[in-house]
């Protein structure tokens, strides 16, 4: 029965470690840290081991990856009037920077590996493109040379969105440094997670300056909305364990109706608009908890690749495996393709496992695709048949192999049983 075995999340925070949730509780439950949620050097701290680890001169932090996403399409002088290029199957906080920053979104196909079509790109190309943002969607590398090779051609600024990849290489070079600007995002679903963060890389001296001088603009985190984020480490990481036995279903229910924890999407930004506090400055606690999840970076990626060598091999033949031949990459999720995928979702479940679903719309997730996005139905039918056909499997560090084992376990069952 579910109820005795380990409960498995795709989500759910999966990057929670112990020593997050003791930092998280010193910022928390002692007075003499407190003067801490408004001060320190943490956020510095990581800028540093950013330029370390990508061999680049200049990285900045903020409160979240949507929001340095805004500060870069700004950095690049994108506006009122202007279009960018972005893929469809992505995230809807993607399409809310650039209403933010003044400009519209034009949604590009995607290739059968969920990245951008190039071919599609260069026919969306008009007068008033002015930056193509490349999305390397599950850590999978997109058509690099192709999209810079057009960004050139045409005049075009390039943003690198690596929210999916951070750690990932193309050519022997990290993704993140191909483009203009690059941006990470350090988010709870993310490679690596402070429950709140993002920032952005580049090589290039006159964008670092405008990134720093738009920096140097921003607020600190709210304080009431940095205790949500921190309240997060030790609440999901007491209730997952004991998910299946209702009590821990009953603690995080608890936490979202009486706001103890953050929402990964506000109902806000769902609806397109921003909230009020933020672009913000990435809080000290949140950048102490980053560096030590920096520090592990590698050995969270390695450990993917392996999970995910797992899932390539013993996933059933009949389900279609698009990164089965991209064993280099590390991957965020591991994506199947499915006919009815919400069948297979509803089978693990019963099993005590929770799948993963991005993403089930062009524009996720599936209750903000609306008006406000601005994708019009038709315009990118691969992205709305991946999407039709979307389910992921984990491959976060609270996999083992033996969790990997009875996920394929059970997706072959119901694909030989069930199905």
């Amino acid at each position: 029965m579910k109820f005795f075995s380990k409960p498995l999340f795709t989500g759910f925070a999966p990057n929670i470690e112990p020593a997050d949730v003791r930092k998280a509780c010193r910022y928390l439950l002692l007075p003499w840290n407190w003067h801490l949620l408004r001060s320190g050097t943490g956020a510095e701290h990581v800028e540093k081991k950013l330029c370390k680890y990508f061999w680049v001169p200049y990285a900045k932090t903020f409160d979240s990856g949507r929001s340095a996403l805004f500060h870069a399409l700004k950095t690049l002088d994108v506006g009122e009037g202007d279009e960018v290029l972005v893929q469809a199957y992505t995230c809807v906080v993607v399409i809310n920077a650039i209403h933010w920053a003044g400009a519209t979104p034009v949604y590009v196909d995607v290739l059968d590996n969920f990245t951008m079509d190039p071919a599609d790109a260069l026919k969306k190309i008009n007068p008033k493109t002015k930056s193509i943002m490349l999305q390397h969607t599950f850590g999978v590398p997109a058509d690099i040379n192709k999209l810079l090779a057009l960004a050139k051609t045409h005049g075009l600024s390039t943003i690198e969105d690596c929210a999916h990849a951070l750690g990932g290489m193309y050519n022997k070079k990290f993704l993140g440094t191909y483009a203009d600007i690059g941006m990470f995002s350090f988010g709870t679903d993310k490679s690596i997670s402070c429950g709140r963060g993002g920032a952005l890389i580049t090589n290039n001296t006159a964008l670092a300056k405008k990134i720093s001088t738009r920096h140097a603009r921003l607020p600190r985190m709210d304080t009431a909305q940095l205790f949500h984020h921190l309240w997060h480490f030790p609440i999901f990481y007491i209730a997952k364990p004991v998910y299946n036995i209702f009590v821990g279903k009953l603690l995080l229910a608890c936490a979202k109706k009486f706001h103890i924890t953050h929402r990964i999407i506000s109902n806000e930004e769902k609806q397109g608009r921003q909230q009020i506090c933020y672009p913000a400055t990435l809080a000290h606690p949140l950048a102490d908890i980053l560096t030590y999840q920096f520090d592990i970076l590698d050995k969270k990626n390695a450990h993917r690749i392996h999970i995910a060598n797992i899932y390539r091999k013993y996933v059933h033949p009949k389900v279609v495996q698009p990164l089965k031949d991209y064993t280099l990459v590390v991957p965020l999720r591991y994506p199947l393709l499915l006919q009815e995928p919400t069948q297979l979702h509803r089978y693990a479940k019963q099993q005590g496992i929770i799948l993963g679903d991005w993403y089930q719309t062009v524009v996720a997730p599936a209750d903000s695709t609306g008006a406000h996005t601005q994708y019009i139905s038709g315009s990118c039918p691969r992205a709305e048949t991946l999407a039709q056909q979307s389910i992921n499997l984990p491959t976060h560090s609270g996999i083992t192999e033996k969790d990997a084992y009875r996920i394929v376990e059970v997706v072959n069952t119901y694909i030989t049983h069930v199905s």
